[in-house]
């Protein structure tokens, strides 16, 4: 468990390895970054008795979260435990009954007590529920909810930097919970500050004028919710919450004019409620009420890449378009990934795909940032888009046009470039006139010809000047200024859930793999000595997954071995060399090397158990059975007897071994049978 030592919260290596590292991998990410200000930090070396220990806080989030932060407190109150919106509502905007407001310390300290007693509510349900389910009674459940007050308020103050002021008493405490669900946010005011009965009435009445307005289907304009309310008022008509299903009484609301239900339902604290309801176009309504984020501009090639799919503006002849899934490098401006289909649901694995072998053929390091739309991207957030993986920051975003970079730059390309091909498809509803639909008819194209266009389309964009570096172009930006602190591509997050499956074996050391050998090897390079002798015992003759991906010319860039879901090493190329000596190259010896090497470890393995092999000899002292049939006539051979006669032979005679030769090696037709 991680804990605290010289005021920093530590982990030994033996939590580490092997459970989330293997130790080369770690002794190497150590040392890579021991002088930088970034990555994991040893505190104390191993050795001589002591244990090795990392700086928790240096870890990536994904490990400190599988480890657990021992600083973190938890309760059984943080289920349900929320800052309470409505509260916030409703503690801000009321006012005594002198007029005046709350002061902030008031309103911090009624939002806290009110969502600290809406989680007392939610966690009363659910010991009411298991209790129900036990047959136990209900006896004892106020004292437990007491107790749980109070050791909340360690968690408050840790975790969330408040304090909550409900009484620690039973009795007490009872009261307040019970006049809190009878009475709501005004039964929290202090008796002594008083509260206002003529904001409940004005918050009623707008909260039904909002109702009117934003839950009828109809969309009426603000004079008919005026005429609908008048009527009701007057008892033409009848209101219902659905919800609750409380009837409303006329009797408790007041006339009012036109000019005030329009100016009301006009202004923001109204719209930004009432048109999240009324609005069919989320895009419309968060370009109306939602604050937008300004940066500079990116300035390095690789520290952030912006990803989306499109539609280009071209119809086959069946009507239907293809769809893009395309990546734009935010400093260089550059497009460094494209895929494309005929759904965009079958081209986003591939897409993440073909962004490593990109990046791979061009002997660059992924992007350290990602920003994605939610849409496609979901189902991929807890395995190789988790920080950390594929890439260090990602920022993925549900129906936020704007949130996506790629977008500004998806007009340029359909406008500046695209336009002016064969079979371009005009927006029905664009604003300039030079954009919008002509007189002629577009001709439809083959899915070849739009995909052929498009690429080249593509082509032409990264070869135009950039816009701040207008002297190089986009591709040159991308090429030349990469971020320097940009870390090493990590298939081990990825591969398992990117990589393409090859069930195999390994023998003698050697893996079958796409119709070529592969030996056992780490970070690109042949293991040798020890550890390929530890490879060897694990996965020699067993049946192992391969879990590969192919570059652009269909060779392997990356193979990673499995046994079940445990990462055990990696497939590398097996050196070839040059059968005839006239033939060798330089590279050729290189091979011939290496595989002599690995070879050797081997097979020097397998003297040094022979050698460690002692000869035995076995003795059976195991009693012969004792016979219970006999053999008639048969003379039985008496063994181990001290007092049994050895049985004394007579001389042969030598005449009867003098060895007479064949003279003749013929034989009569008669003797043959």
């Amino acid at each position: 468990m991680p804990h605290e030592w010289n005021d920093k919260i530590v982990v030994t290596k033996e939590e580490l390895v092997p459970k989330l590292y293997s130790w080369p991998n770690l002794k190497q990410t150590i040392h890579r970054y021991q002088a930088k200000p970034t990555g994991i930090k040893r505190v104390q070396l191993g050795g001589n008795g002591r244990p090795m220990l990392i700086d928790f806080d240096t870890l990536p989030l994904h490990v400190q979260h599988v480890l657990g932060d021992p600083r973190q407190v938890s309760h059984p109150l943080e289920k349900h435990y929320r800052m309470d919106n409505e509260a916030v509502g409703f503690f801000t905007k009321c006012q005594l009954a002198d007029g005046s407001y709350l002061s902030v310390d008031y309103q911090d300290e009624y939002i806290t007590n009110a969502s600290v007693l809406k989680a007392i509510i939610g966690f009363r349900e659910d010991i009411i529920k298991e209790r129900t389910k036990k047959a136990l009674n209900k006896f004892g459940i106020d004292a437990i909810l007491c107790d749980h007050v109070k050791s909340f308020q360690k968690t408050l103050q840790v975790k969330h930097k408040s304090e909550h002021t409900l009484p620690e008493g039973e009795k007490r405490f009872k009261q307040v919970l019970k006049a809190f669900e009878n009475k709501g946010y005004e039964s929290l005011i202090s008796g002594k500050l008083g509260n206002s009965n003529s904001r409940k009435v004005f918050e009623n009445t707008t909260a039904l004028l909002e109702s009117m307005f934003a839950k009828d289907a109809t969309k009426p304009t603000a004079t008919e919710v005026h005429r609908a309310y008048d009527d009701f008022i007057a008892g033409k008509k009848e209101v219902i919450n659905n919800e609750s299903g409380e009837v409303y009484n006329p009797a408790e609301f007041k006339k009012l004019s036109v000019t005030t239900v329009t100016n009301y339902l006009s202004e923001w604290q109204s719209k930004i409620a009432t048109y999240a309801s009324r609005s069919g176009d989320r895009q419309k309504y968060m370009q109306s009420f939602k604050p937008y984020h300004s940066y500079d501009k990116t300035g390095y090639a690789g520290s952030l890449i912006s990803i989306d799919d499109r539609q280009p503006p071209f119809a086959m002849y069946d009507g239907e378009r293809v769809w893009f899934y395309n990546a734009i490098d935010l400093g260089s401006e550059a497009f460094t990934c494209w895929v494309y289909g005929k759904t965009k649901e079958s081209i986003i694995v591939e897409f993440y795909r073909q962004l490593v072998r990109n990046y791979a053929e061009w002997g660059l390091c992924l992007p350290d940032g990602l920003e994605a739309e939610m849409s496609l991207n979901s189902s991929y957030v807890d395995s190789f888009l988790k920080p950390g993986a594929m890439f260090q920051n990602v920022r993925i975003e549900a129906n936020n046009a704007r949130g996506k970079r790629i977008e500004a730059y998806y007009r340029p390309l359909r406008y500046g470039i695209e336009k002016k091909r064969e079979g371009w498809l005009a927006r029905p509803s664009a604003i300039t006139e030079s954009n919008q639909i002509g007189g002629q008819k577009v001709p439809k194209l083959h899915y070849d010809a739009i995909i052929e266009g498009c690429l080249r389309d593509i082509e032409t964009w990264n070869n135009m000047p950039h816009s701040v570096h207008k002297n190089l172009t986009r591709w040159e930006v991308f090429t030349q200024m990469q971020h320097p602190d940009l870390k090493p591509i990590n298939y081990n997050s990825f591969l398992l859930h990117l990589g393409r499956k090859t069930s195999t074996s390994c023998k003698t050391g050697i893996i079958k793999l796409q119709g070529s050998e592969c030996l056992l090897g780490e970070n690109g390079q042949l293991c040798f000595g020890d550890r390929l002798i530890d490879l060897m015992k694990h996965i020699e003759g067993e049946n192992i997954d391969v879990y590969w991906l192919d570059g652009n010319n269909g060779t392997i860039i990356k193979a990673l071995v499995y046994l079940g879901k445990t990462l055990i090493c990696e497939a590398v190329p097996k050196p070839i060399g040059k059968r005839a000596v006239i033939e060798q190259t330089e590279q050729g010896k290189i091979n011939y090397e290496l595989m002599s090497k690995y070879v050797a470890t081997i097979e020097a393995y397998g003297r040094r158990r022979k050698k460690s092999i002692d000869a035995v000899t076995i003795i059976d002292n195991t009693p012969a059975p004792e016979k219970k049939f006999i053999m008639p006539g048969l003379k039985q051979r008496v063994a181990n007897r001290e007092d049994s006669e050895p049985e004394i032979l007579p001389e042969p005679n030598t005449d009867d071994f003098i060895n007479q030769p064949e003279t003749s090696y013929r034989r009569s037709f008669k003797d043959r049978f």
